[in-house]
């Protein structure tokens, strides 16, 4: 049985709830397609999906008690759940902050898009795909793949079990804890990854930078104006490429790696007595290992630094 309501708490707020039954033996697949407001999807419990919308006006407007009723088109067809924001002919999207929490099991599949607001998507089981022409997305504890792209934004990612895609245009990228790595890619903004598996990362113009930390697999990393920076112990080949940004690597004494810096018209600088300078080549191999790993480091016109 389904349980509805839509209530009038004051002129300028509205309120929306409902609850669908769902079934335990297969996926909730969920689609959320929003115009404009911020969107939760988070796990609470299993055979049930929860919807609370709440709608805040400004500008001295008045919400009629079916504003969600009317704006907010919400269907069911088994396990396949869809939520789609329809036009206003009352409020600009622009005068009415709203607000969306979907609750959901835990064998969840999302498929989210927001033309503007903020995502948060957690503790679900996935596949998640997330989409916003401008807006933050927020992701974290989810099992499956995940692709989070943005036109102007953040992405903060945290814990996800298998491989990512994230794509922003203008905007920084945050990933920690993903151990299939991710495939990464701004326009104009800053990477930052920690504890990855192989990952690539590119920031295609500008000053933006990308730090990396715990890399547990193969790095290839390109900026363009930005510097680049590496603090980790190499477990596979690594690709580090900048235009005219510097390069610091920070290493420990590890063995049987080859490690292979060049710049066109910068500086080779080492602080660290473990690494022989060969003119402008630096190179630690054990020759007699099987495994060796490779390290190519370059940039134009900037500087290495290895530490």
């Amino acid at each position: 049985m389904l349980a509805a309501s839509a209530v009038c708490v004051a002129q300028t707020y509205a309120e929306f709830r409902k609850s669908l039954p769902v079934s335990n033996a297969e996926p909730v697949v969920l689609s959320v397609q929003m115009r404009h407001g911020d969107v939760e999807i988070l796990y609470n419990r299993d055979g049930q999906v929860s919807i609370t919308a709440v709608g805040q006006a400004g500008n001295d407007s008045v919400l009629s008690d079916k504003f969600f009723l009317n704006t907010l088109a919400v269907k069911q067809s088994g396990n396949q759940v869809s939520l789609r924001q329809i036009s206003k002919a009352v409020h600009s999207e622009e005068e009415v902050k709203v607000h969306l929490r979907i609750d959901v099991p835990y064998r969840t599949e999302v498929n989210s898009i927001v033309e503007e607001g903020k995502q948060t998507i957690r503790g679900i089981l996935g596949p998640v795909q997330a989409r916003a022409d401008k807006g933050d997305i927020q992701a974290s504890y989810v099992s499956k793949t995940l692709h989070a792209a943005t036109g102007k934004g953040n992405v903060e990612l945290q814990m996800i079990g298998e491989h990512v895609d994230a794509n922003v245009v203008r905007g920084n990228i945050s990933a920690e804890r993903l151990p299939r790595g991710i495939t990464s890619e701004t326009r104009d903004g800053d990477i930052t990854l920690m504890v990855v598996g192989p990952s690539t990362a590119t920031v295609d113009k500008g000053s933006g930078r990308i730090d990396v930390g715990g890399a547990r697999g193969s790095l290839a990393l390109s900026t363009d104006a930005g510097d680049l920076h590496v603090a980790a112990v190499p477990h596979d080949d690594w690709k580090l490429n900048s235009a005219s940004g510097t390069i610091r690597l920070d290493l420990p004494p590890v063995p049987n790696v080859a490690l292979n810096p060049s710049t066109d018209s910068g500086k080779l600088q080492f602080e660290r007595d473990d690494i022989p300078n060969t003119g402008d080549r630096l190179r630690r191999v054990d020759k007699h290992s099987n495994s060796e790993k490779h390290i190519d480091v370059h940039t134009g016109s900037g500087s290495i630094v290895i530490r």
